[in-house]
């Protein structure tokens, strides 16, 4: 059979199945976002000297750039300045913010409002904070429990903590009343930076911006380590076994980080959320908007995450390159492999390689033969309409590739991205319907080329 000659879209931004970072919200920090029972997502940011905005989403990309102002002080308040960090979590028809801010005699505390719409308005339940232990305290994350138990996350702020000599941010937990609007017993403290990636501000050190989320019934607090203003802030994660510890630092932190990226600084301070189909987790984290300056003026980005073979917890990023909408439609049941030899499941784990520390990990190593060719056969689980191939790139580069069709349908001369951080040759086309795809890269003869993931798009949207 005659193969058919056809040619890849020059489209793939303008075609609503991509994204890049960041995001179009900037002047902003600490983004938290919520999925509401209305279907939509919200965005709750280090957003304004009064109080906070808040955004709208139909899908974690697209936001409506008419903020709503969802809380403002007022006289009653108990607070006047400072305002950070909120989180909101939506519990029996109401929606709870827990937020940081000062007041006039009394230093950084966790103060709590209460709405019946996510937009707000938000309004104080108290004319005092949530709890007060005598110490400056941030970054408060709620987390509830498969039981109904309820927890508090909370930061023991360095402006208020030192030891040895030493400013110290610290993550403390503790229980949530029931009905969410105050804290029982005695907090304990969690995390405290230690691992030598959390130095590099040298004084003070911070462990900050906690999240909870639990995985096959593993605790997993995320953080954000270093001085916020920085390149160096990043995110690392611990574990435990129960909700309040001890926990345990992961070996591999940081898993999200600048590194040598020079068009990216200070990648921290993240909220998780699942996607449309309820099941793909996403990062949402801020960067530097001037990653030369650093400093407060921030702005959104949003990631894929995910827990790998030995539940550890990956974030795909920071990425500045095009990648597949939350509600992308991936088809899931498809077999790689090279050649004739056995499947290749580590280039379709939904792991991306970012950073050269993740390689090894991440990475599917392949050589080339003497004519300086390798070939992978894609299998479908059934006969399906193909829109879009995504090759991922490891740590070494392929030259250009070719797509094959079950044997009919061809693609030449794809080259690979030039630009290291643009993570992925994209080959966006008319819908094919087919069972099976061989793709050949081409290198130097013998010579080894890694890719991190190929991932193949359906055109139908989930959610």
């Amino acid at each position: 059979m005659k193969q058919q000659e056809a040619a890849v879209s020059d489209n793939i931004a303008e075609s609503g199945l991509f994204f890049q970072n960041p995001l179009p919200i900037s002047n902003i920090g600490d983004p938290y976002v919520i999925h509401a029972k209305d279907g939509n997502y919200y965005m709750y940011c280090t957003s304004a000297s009064d109080g906070y905005y808040c955004w709208e989403s139909p899908d974690l990309v697209n936001w409506n750039p008419k903020k709503t102002k969802c809380y403002t002080y007022g006289a009653a308040s108990w607070a006047d300045h400072n305002f950070w960090a909120p989180e909101v979590v939506e519990y029996k028809d109401k929606y709870y913010m827990y937020y940081t801010a000062a007041g006039p005699d009394i230093s950084l505390r966790i103060g709590l409002a209460v709405s019946d719409f996510p937009q707000g308005p938000y309004v104080d339940i108290y004319d005092h904070p949530l709890f007060d232990f005598g110490y400056a305290t941030i970054d408060a994350n709620v987390f509830i429990d498969d039981d109904g138990k309820k927890y508090l996350y909370f930061v023991r702020d360095c402006s208020e903590n030192e030891g040895s000599g030493i400013q110290k941010s610290e993550v403390y937990g503790i229980r949530l009343s029931d009905d969410m609007t105050g804290a029982e017993g005695e907090p304990a403290k969690l995390l405290s930076p230690e691992q030598p990636w959390e130095m590099a501000s040298d004084d003070p050190i911070w462990n900050e911006g906690p999240e909870m989320i639990k995985h096959n019934g593993i605790y997993y607090l995320t953080y954000s380590g270093n001085y916020f203003g920085g390149r160096s802030y990043s995110v690392g994660y611990a574990t435990a076994k129960s909700p309040l510890g001890p926990f345990k630092k992961a070996g591999e932190n940081p898993i999200l980080q600048a590194g040598s990226y020079e068009s990216i600084s200070g990648t921290g301070h993240h909220s998780m959320v699942y996607g449309p189909d309820g099941e793909s987790l996403f990062f949402v984290y801020h960067s530097h908007t001037y990653p030369r300056v650093g400093g407060g003026n921030r702005q959104v980005n949003l990631d894929r995450a995910c827990f790998d073979e030995q539940e550890r917890l990956c974030v795909s990023g920071p990425t500045v390159s095009l990648q597949p909408v939350p509600e992308a439609g991936f088809i899931d049941h498809i077999e790689i492999a090279c050649g004739g030899d056995a499947e290749l499941p580590d280039l379709h784990n939904g792991l991306i390689t970012v950073h050269k520390k993740d390689a090894e990990k991440r990475d599917t190593i392949l050589k080339t033969d003497a004519s300086g060719k390798v070939e992978l056969n894609i299998k479908l689980e059934k006969e399906t309409a193909v829109e879009a191939v995504l090759i991922y790139r490891g740590s070494t580069d392929f030259d250009h590739a070719e797509l094959v069709f079950d044997g009919n349908i061809v693609f030449r001369d794809l080259s690979c991205p030039e630009e290291a951080e643009q993570r992925s040759l994209i080959a966006l086309f008319e819908p094919i319907i087919c069972e099976g795809i061989t793709v050949t890269l081409y290198a130097e003869p013998e010579s080894e080329i890694s890719l991190s993931e190929i991932q193949l798009l359906s055109g139908e949207k989930t959610g």
